[in-house]
């Protein structure tokens, strides 16, 4: 059954395409709006909170484009392997160097998700573990060079090519880890509207 939104417009912050195709498989009709804001959390802030100190502060930037009265649903996700942040790479030297990092290790992967509609807010993260096998440089030079990962945290996206010759196995959501953990925002959104 498509989740019934009483006819509040649905507005996604956020230019992501995982992140579209995933809400649209739960059935929603949605705008995307986004406005540009400082993704730097405040200082010894804990890596785990990240995601969703920033999904709040992009929710909170639409919301003052759009007003109260639609459902803005923002998200932030990053990936930390022992402590170290990996963000989208700034080039093809950077993303080489981070999925060389991950190469043969677990990592995780959080995604900090705020809802806002009027004056509720539905705020949450997930956590996703990511194992990773040994990949040679040959192979993560064929990644970067045919995927282009450089919109993606950790320089990887596990629905491409690499997720399926690199990751072993997943603790936790796969939808987490491409970007929008949409089991936990449908049950939001269910209790928001």
């Amino acid at each position: 059954m498509k989740l019934n939104t009483n006819g509040k417009r649905i507005v996604l912050a956020s230019n992501s395409p995982r992140r579209k195709e995933l809400l649209e498989k739960l059935g929603l009709t949605f705008d995307v709006v986004v406005k540009h804001t400082e993704e730097i959390p405040p200082a010894d802030t804990l890596p785990k909170d990240i995601p969703l100190i920033l999904a709040r502060h992009k929710a909170d930037a639409v919301v003052s484009e759009v007003g109260v009265e639609p459902v803005v649903i923002a998200a932030d996700t990053i990936v930390i392997q022992q402590g170290k942040i990996f963000e989208k790479p700034t080039d093809r030297a950077d993303a080489i160097q981070m999925l060389q990092q991950l190469s043969g290790k677990p990592h995780t992967v959080v995604t900090g998700v705020c809802i806002l509609h009027g004056d509720k807010e539905v705020a949450f993260s997930d956590t996703t573990e990511v194992f990773f096998n040994e990949l040679s440089l040959d192979e993560i030079e064929y990644y970067v060079d045919n995927y282009k990962p450089y919109d993606k945290a950790g320089s990887y996206a596990c629905q491409e090519w690499i997720g399926a010759v690199a990751i072993s196995r997943f603790e936790g959501d796969f939808f987490n880890v491409v970007g929008l953990p949409v089991n936990k925002v449908y049950a939001a959104l269910k209790s928001i509207v």
